[in-house]
């Protein structure tokens, strides 16, 4: 995988978690029922998005092209 497409991924991937937690993500969520593991639905909506976004960050981390750091 060359670098660009690698930018453009991990790039594409922060954006897209973090419109669903901003603007157009939280209209969606916008309510207290339903609850999820006791919580209202909004904060279920972010702690869904923070773990999505972690794990691509840790994905991203792993298969990042060469050259990016040394080992």
């Amino acid at each position: 995988m060359n670098k660009t497409l690698y930018s453009l991924l991990v790039g594409g991937h922060f954006t897209l978690c973090t419109l669903a937690m901003i603007w157009p993500g939280a209209l969606i969520a916008n309510r207290v029922e339903p609850t999820m593991l006791g919580l209202p639905f909004l904060f279920a909506w972010y702690i869904l998005w923070m773990l999505v976004l972690f794990l691509g960050m840790w994905a991203a981390f792993v298969v990042r092209p060469a050259g990016g750091r040394d080992e």
